[in-house]
């Protein structure tokens, strides 16, 4: 195993005492994010990602940003990691950007922190999950949370880890990318079948990634649909409100012998 992260950069300096923050906001004390609980192969990707020149550079840009009193979301940037070791994962689903407002990213692609009102295109998930599978959406406050599919197996990535308060994409671009396309395409890599299913135009654009992994790529079951964002969801080319991407993974996973995922 190699050394953590934390290992490879001096630690950011103390800063003033700051005002009440939101529970999801990533505080200078916090980062670079604990690599604890991560199994190993995450923390072989994330450890060379972190010594390349695009790591080390977004590192600097992160200290800057948090020194510089900026108010980034989530707290736990690589929580989609800690809820699902690499070796479980069974089907990835890709999104672009943390939710950009208080309390609302928790470190899972399209997923809300407790007491959320759930965002417009979690609905449209949760809608076609019902229609498809006829699974009802769920209540309660913790309702917007999709831990419950990544304890399953299914990894729910953003293709950037973190984002400013208020301004969506603020992070893109800035190395996060390098680092996510290295884990499509490690899982693309596995012997281990993956279902990755692509939601919308930049998810899409992923699909050479997993393509590069000829000798194995077969094996894996890849789903492209309209983003579910309602600005796009019903709409052609593939709607996706009635992709059926659920009930699909669920057949190819029970084709391989595998326990389905209660979505």
């Amino acid at each position: 195993m190699k050394s953590g992260q934390a290992d490879l950069f001096a630690q950011v300096s103390d800063g003033a005492d700051l005002p009440v923050k939101p529970p999801n906001q990533l505080q200078i004390q916090d980062w670079p994010p604990s690599l604890g609980n991560l199994s190993e192969p995450w923390l072989d990707i994330l450890n060379d990602f972190w010594k390349s020149a695009v790591g080390q550079s977004l590192d600097q840009k992160m200290r800057g940003q948090l020194a510089a009193g900026r108010v980034i979301y989530p707290s736990t940037p690589y929580r989609a990691f800690t809820s699902t070791p690499f070796e479980n994962v069974r089907v990835l689903i890709l999104g672009q950007d943390p939710y950009h407002g208080p309390g609302q990213a928790e470190g899972l692609a399209f997923s809300v922190g407790m007491g959320q009102k759930i965002p417009p295109s979690l609905r449209n998930i949760f809608k076609e999950v019902q229609r498809d599978t006829g699974t009802m959406s769920p209540i309660g406050p913790a309702s917007g949370s999709l831990e419950r599919w990544a304890q399953q197996g299914v990894l729910m990535l953003n293709t950037a880890l973190t984002v400013e308060n208020a301004l969506p994409a603020s992070h893109s671009n800035w190395g996060w990318e390098v680092l996510t396309d290295n884990i499509i395409l490690a899982l693309a890599q596995r012997s281990k079948p993956c279902a990755f299913l692509l939601w919308g135009a930049h998810a899409q654009t992923k699909a050479g990634l997993i393509n590069k992994a000829a000798a194995v790529a077969e094996s894996h079951l890849v789903l492209k649909a309209n983003h579910p964002s309602p600005l796009s969801a019903a709409r052609p080319p593939v709607p996706f409100l009635g992709c059926g991407h659920f009930g699909q993974v669920n057949r190819w996973l029970q084709a391989a012998k595998q326990n389905p995922i209660d979505w």
